[in-house]
């Protein structure tokens, strides 16, 4: 007896064991998806670049990577800089940001992504004559520059948004064009049902009408037959031999009858089987196209909602 109360006892505490393993590992994985959400503001910050650690201005982004990150920048550099580089991060040189400086300006851009991470962010650097601009800066060129990030990280948010839900747009009208090509295979179907049936019964009446030709010719031959050996003659058996002739043509017109019958039944089996299924097919479509939509009315509030 003891010892089956402390296997009982070892039992419990295992289980208490595993049940809190569960909820920890469960927590563990949720932390991801509670802290991986974009930031919609620039916050200051600092990186180190290739010529030093400088105060930056910094915007966190989901959904993309470093290469569309730093070259949505070189472009945008490109309009109002003298040169651009791009060696070991982005660099505008001879930068017209009059709203920051009188003076030409040097912007540095680098973005990091960690690996595996769907996270990514975008470090700016402003230099200006008074040096780089950082929250010590003068209040005016800081709210300038803070501005100036701020425009460009948005409209790259936004454009970022629009490719996402232009995406889910494309991928609604694919589900929805495959419905309709289910449906019209399903019409398709009932339509060939409906001719199979007809051909199927027509020939039952070819079958039906080769078996009164069989018979009267039955008849026929069974009289030439009898006539030929009462009193034979080349005519008598001529006309016999057509008879015969006659009588095979008739039969293999009814057997090819009875082979189209048993073959439009088989049609008829299979497309109705056909339709069974495309009718689940369509229901699982209407379901991923409901899904879809709803994703799609997602994306296209969270781009109304970037400005």
């Amino acid at each position: 007896m003891p010892s089956d109360r402390c296997g009982f006892g070892t039992s419990i505490v295992r289980t208490i064991s595993t049940m809190r393993a569960l909820l920890l590992l469960t927590l563990v994985l949720a932390l991801p998806f509670v802290s991986a959400v974009a930031q919609t503001t620039v916050t200051p910050g600092s990186f180190g670049f290739s010529n030093g650690v400088h105060p930056t201005f910094d915007f966190i982004f989901e959904g993309t990577d470093v290469k569309y990150v730093e070259s949505y920048w070189r472009d945008e550099l490109k309009k109002i800089s003298h040169e651009v580089s791009n060696k070991k991060e982005v660099t505008g040189a001879g930068a017209l940001l009059p709203q920051v400086s009188p003076d030409t300006v040097r912007v540095q851009v680098k973005a990091e992504q960690r690996k595996g991470s769907p996270l990514l962010t975008a470090h700016v650097a402003i230099f200006t004559t008074a040096g780089y601009i950082g929250p010590n800066s003068d209040a005016k060129v800081y709210a300038a520059a803070t501005a100036f990030v701020q425009q460009h990280s948005t409209a790259l948010r936004r454009q970022l948004a629009q490719q996402e839900l232009t995406e889910a747009e494309k991928g609604l009208a694919r589900l929805r064009s495959d419905l309709a090509n289910l449906q019209r295979e399903k019409e398709r179907a009932e339509s060939s049902i409906e001719k199979s049936k007809q051909r199927g019964a027509e020939a039952v009446v070819d079958q039906e009408r080769a078996k009164v030709e069989l018979d009267d010719l039955t008849k026929r031959i069974d009289a030439q037959r009898n006539e030929v050996a009462s009193a034979p003659s080349e005519e008598g058996t001529k006309e016999l031999n057509a008879l015969l002739k006659e009588q095979t043509r008739t039969l293999e017109k009814s057997r090819k009858a009875m082979e189209l019958e048993h073959d439009m039944k088989k049609k008829v089996e299979d497309l109705t089987f056909a339709i069974k299924k495309n009718v689940e097919d369509q229901g699982r479509k209407q379901d991923e196209i409901a899904r879809q939509e709803v994703l799609v009315n997602t994306l296209r509030e969270k781009l109304a909602a970037i400005y």
